[in-house]
């Protein structure tokens, strides 16, 4: 009797977790191929509000997506932290030491205050989250040569070169998602398009010896950073007057982004969707509307996904609290309109 109770039991276990089992395969189907983490916010105890960067935005975002759209946590892959070991690919191993030095992090993040704070809470609040992000890009690599498209939540840190960093930019995201990209597919050819108000100046002088790395490359060029040796690396470079307007700047993307995806022949697209090219960004200086950014980023997509070409989506610079809200209506736009993927 014991026994017969026993198997019994075992046997509703069984059956117990196969149907766990089943239940996480069908809710895993549901997930899109969006990348977020709570570990991308910043925070110093207030401190990160002397500095225009919305470092809480993603989180913003997130809580947008949810209220629109009834997206989860669950809903989203969630990231691994870089690992030294990765970085090491891309950065000298001189640069991340300089990094546990608080002087160091206070330049690159341009806040001097951070200069006094002990090491130890530099690398848990800020470069702990930067760990997060560029592991989320990375990760962004896989998901979009999956679904043919996908969106991190974060990243786009295109300051950061191989032996320093700048502009708030630590780690050199997107060369190291380029780098695991060839790792599986080293014939692709890879577009980088990059429309914040910055001109990219990490990248390009990381990946510029690179023939199968291209960049397109739309900036204020009346701003930071004014480096001329990496913009002459740029193949496909648009700098633009300060104050620009939508009919303008949309213009170049539309007219000139299908010949550089032709001309690049480009099997991949990493997307350098910034922000601060909105009217009212305090940075970019420039005079984009939200709908102009809004149709710009459908635009790329469209650009890309027409071509069956996978795109990865990184938010990168953008400094006023609206630039959380432009970014959840864009996507929300996007799975809206766009892209072939339904919660």
């Amino acid at each position: 009797m014991k026994t017969n109770l026993l198997v019994g039991i075992l046997i509703c276990l069984s059956l117990i977790g196969m149907a766990m089992d089943s239940f996480s395969m069908e809710m895993d189907t549901r997930k899109l191929p969006i990348i977020y983490s709570e570990d991308y916010n910043i925070s110093f105890l207030g401190l990160e509000k002397l500095h225009p960067f919305d470092s809480k935005k993603y989180g913003r975002v997130f809580k947008l997506l949810n209220e629109k759209r009834g997206l989860t946590l669950f809903q989203f892959h969630q990231p691994a932290p870089v690992s030294d070991a990765d970085l090491l690919q891309i950065h000298t191993h001189a640069y991340l030491h300089s990094l546990s030095d608080s002087a160091t992090a206070a330049r690159i993040a341009e806040m001097p205050l951070l200069g006094y704070a002990p090491n130890f809470i530099i690398q848990k609040c800020l470069l702990k989250p930067m760990r997060y992000a560029t592991g989320g890009s990375i990760r962004g690599i896989d998901l979009a040569l999956s679904h043919g498209w996908a969106i991190n939540l974060s990243g786009g840190y295109h300051h950061a070169k191989a032996d320093s960093g700048e502009g708030f930019c630590f780690f050199a995201d997107i060369p190291l998602a380029v780098k695991n990209l060839h790792e599986t597919h080293p014939d692709f050819q890879v577009l980088i398009v990059d429309l914040d108000a910055h001109q990219g100046n990490g990248v390009a002088a990381i990946l510029h010896a690179d023939q199968r790395v291209h960049i397109f490359d739309v900036y204020n060029s009346q701003i930071y950073p004014n480096d001329k040796t990496a913009e002459s690396y740029v193949q496909y470079k648009y700098p633009v007057p300060a104050y620009i307007r939508d009919d303008d700047y949309l213009s170049i993307i539309e007219q000139e982004l299908p010949k550089a995806i032709e001309s690049s022949k480009a099997d991949f697209i990493i997307y350098n969707a910034g922000t601060d090219i909105f009217e009212e960004d305090p940075l970019g200086a420039m005079g984009v509307s939200q709908a102009g950014i809004i149709r710009r980023d459908q635009i790329v997509f469209q650009e890309a996904l027409k071509r069956k070409i996978p795109i990865l989506m990184l938010l990168s610079g953008g400094y006023t609290q609206k630039s959380a809200i432009i970014i959840a209506d864009s996507i929300n736009n996007l799975l809206e309109k766009t892209l072939p993927f339904s919660n």
